[in-house]
């Protein structure tokens, strides 16, 4: 024996007492070091546990996307049911000549033809056109100018004014008092035009050349998207416009840089929603004036309408096919008009 130290399970076991990777001394000799195998996430943990941890996740991950597609499975399903499925059977349909009573034949693009020589379908084209126009010229950026100058209001009028334009009425109800106010004899409008304003007697909407505009007219009292577009402004912070206000920026050149600029996401999804609503207008015009005078006011939807009441089916969905394909066609034009890149 030389007189060497021997350490505790070092002897016989083949390795360097001194090797920092022996297990038994891994800081080479200093005992009270750190080790990074201690320290290591998950160094403690048996494999089986790791193994339970790391399969775990993917069962979570299933059981989440489960309970996603049970969440939308409802929607999915009425979607399917009311909105894919009649616009199928429509597409079918249009292209046999299917009536009320009798066998249901294949008949291709007879019923397109018909429809695109029927003299009817233009004029009601040009009528919802003419409608469609005045209704976003009217009822959809007069709000925007609204909700822009009701946020220079102080807070307490803006309240006031927004209880007056969104008080709960009913469609239909609210149809029928606004025909009774244009009534040509004894309505509101006409007494207001004759008495107050000293006119002459008024047609409204006995007039075919009148009639769309005062159709029209009744939607800028309900300042419909006026409350989203109010919400909008009252999310922008008002540092943006002192700041605007110490660079000097007027009322004007605020509203150009700092609010149309944050209007213009929620501009054009709304705008999309009225082009899809006024070129399916129906329930107003045919309370208001049944289509007349003299079909001055027949939407294509209502024309749809009294195709479906002559049992026309194959023409009625022809029509409303078309309707939907060119619907589609403005959307789509006017979402590349509106987007934010325009070399998307």
């Amino acid at each position: 024996m030389t007189g060497e130290r021997v350490i505790p399970g070092a002897a016989g076991s083949g390795q360097n007492p001194q090797n920092p990777e022996n297990p038994q001394n891994p800081a080479g000799g200093q005992g009270t070091a750190p080790t990074a195998v201690a320290d290591a996430p998950g160094a403690g943990t048996p494999q089986g546990a790791r193994g339970t941890s790391t399969s775990a996740a993917p069962r979570l991950s299933r059981r989440r996307r489960l309970e996603g597609a049970l969440f939308v499975a409802p929607a999915f399903l009425f979607q399917l049911s009311w909105g894919w499925y009649p616009l199928l059977m429509a597409f079918v349909i249009s292209f046999t000549n299917a009536r009320f009573r009798g066998p249901v034949e294949f008949t291709g693009l007879t019923s397109y033809l018909r429809m695109w020589r029927d003299p009817l379908v233009g004029e009601a084209f040009k009528v919802t056109a003419i409608y469609t126009v005045l209704s976003i010229g009217l009822t959809f950026m007069i709000p925007v100018v609204v909700a822009i100058l009701l946020m220079e209001m102080p807070r307490r009028h803006i309240r006031w004014m927004m209880l007056l334009w969104f008080l709960p009425l009913s469609g239909i109800a609210s149809t029928l008092l606004f025909r009774y106010m244009f009534n040509a004899q004894y309505g509101l409008f006409q007494w207001v035009a004759t008495e107050v304003l000293h006119l002459s007697p008024q047609p409204f909407l006995n007039s075919g050349n009148q009639v769309l505009f005062w159709l029209v007219f009744p939607g800028i009292l309900f300042f419909g998207p006026g409350l989203i577009y109010m919400a909008t402004l009252q999310g922008i912070p008002a540092s943006y416009y002192e700041a605007a206000e110490i660079e000097g920026a007027g009322f004007w050149r605020k509203i150009w840089t700092i609010s149309l600029p944050r209007l213009r996401p929620v501009i054009s999804m709304l705008l999309i929603f009225a082009v899809i609503g006024s070129s399916q207008a129906f329930e107003f015009p045919l309370i208001m004036t049944g289509g007349g005078p003299g079909g001055a006011s027949r939407t294509v939807v209502m024309y749809l309408y009294e195709l479906m009441r002559s049992l026309r089916y194959a023409d009625a969905t022809a029509l409303g096919v078309f309707l939907f394909v060119v619907t589609m066609v403005l959307v789509v034009i006017q979402r590349r008009f509106f987007r934010e890149d325009p070399d998307q």
